[in-house]
């Protein structure tokens, strides 16, 4: 006897599935409480309960402890519950930072459509950021550091055209920086220290005129610190130790008014003082960077300077005598910072 085929219309398959949570997840949409057990198993999360409580209730992912450790503190989960008149609640960051995760960066994430923020920090997570991610159209944060994330950073990388925070620090990624991170005209923050990035900084980053904040020590970069930093008028703090980028320090820099904290040291080629304008920087450090002569007099005069560290240079003077005549008992200066 033939037996007949019964087709359910794929609609009907997924509204079963996505509703198998319904009773116990009242508002975080069910298919989302789904993705979040895909999301810990690739993050090697072995033991997490879903079915206890509502993470959007809880604020966090509920994992099983081990040992002792207080896993809840970097756990957070945070939703928002305005869709629907108040009846449905979507995840909008996820916070798991010093779990010692070694599983890999989710690519399960952009299942949570509406997250605006990420932060895997400090853990041992490997691979590198998933193409995925690129469809999430609210992400403005993505935090990595401390991870093990390798690779070339992809072109890709130019769709997250919302984001702000972008830090990758301590991981092992390498190769040259694409010219398309220059499309993401909306970081605020950018942080890429501590990888074996290779080659020059590419001009198409002077487009980041929104950049308050940009990390690149302890790379090996070469070519000179760019002359397009003076494009960056926002920006707050600079970090260049070891960065492998040699100087001098572009006269554009002057242009850099909201300046409070310029650290750069390890690298040749800033033989004078950079020329600079902003009247609140709060720490200055030119640690062995070819600096020689007298320290110029505008040094001692800027207001906001408490922290001044020149150690390793050839730099000639008297420090006491410029301590007094300016009367700046509350900055310190680093020791041995005269030949």
């Amino acid at each position: 006897m033939k037996r007949k085929q019964i087709q359910v219309h794929p609609i009907i398959v997924f509204f079963l599935f996505c509703n198998q949570y319904f009773f116990a997840y009242m508002n975080l949409i069910t298919c989302a409480v789904h993705a979040l057990e895909e999301i810990a198993t690739t993050l090697g999360i072995k033991r997490v309960n879903l079915s206890y409580k509502d993470p959007c209730d809880s604020q966090s992912l509920m994992i099983i402890k081990q040992a002792d450790r207080n896993l809840e503190v970097n756990n957070t989960i945070a939703c928002d519950c305005s869709f629907n008149n108040n009846m449905t609640c979507h995840i909008t960051e996820l916070s798991l930072v010093n779990l010692t995760l070694v599983g890999k960066v989710p690519p399960e994430l952009a299942k949570l459509r509406h997250l605006r923020s990420i932060d895997l920090s400090a853990n041992y997570l490997t691979g590198t950021i998933p193409p995925e991610w690129v469809s999430m159209p609210y992400l403005t944060f993505i935090w990595l550091c401390g991870n093990r994330l390798s690779g070339n950073l992809p072109t890709w990388w130019q769709n997250f055209k919302n984001l702000k925070f972008l830090g990758i620090e301590g991981n092992q990624f390498s190769g040259t920086i694409p010219d398309e991170l220059g499309n993401l005209t909306k970081l605020v923050k950018l942080d890429l220290a501590s990888n074996q990035f290779t080659g020059s900084l590419p001009i198409t980053l002077a487009r980041l005129v929104n950049l308050e904040q940009l990390w690149i020590s302890d790379n090996k970069f070469s070519g000179t610190i760019p002359a397009y930093i003076g494009k960056w008028s926002r920006l707050r703090k600079l970090f260049l130790h070891a960065s492998g980028l040699k100087g001098p320090f572009p006269d554009a820099g002057a242009c850099l008014e909201n300046l409070i904290d310029l650290r750069i040291s390890d690298t040749t080629g800033i033989n004078s003082f950079p020329v600079l304008s902003s009247k609140v920087i709060e720490t200055l450090i030119l640690r062995n960077v070819g600096l020689s002569g007298p320290i110029p007099s505008y040094i001692w005069n800027l207001p906001n300077l408490t922290r001044l560290y020149l150690t390793g240079n050839m730099l000639s003077g008297n420090v006491e005598s410029a301590f007094l005549i300016n009367n700046k008992p509350n900055m310190y200066v680093s020791p041995a910072c005269m030949a």
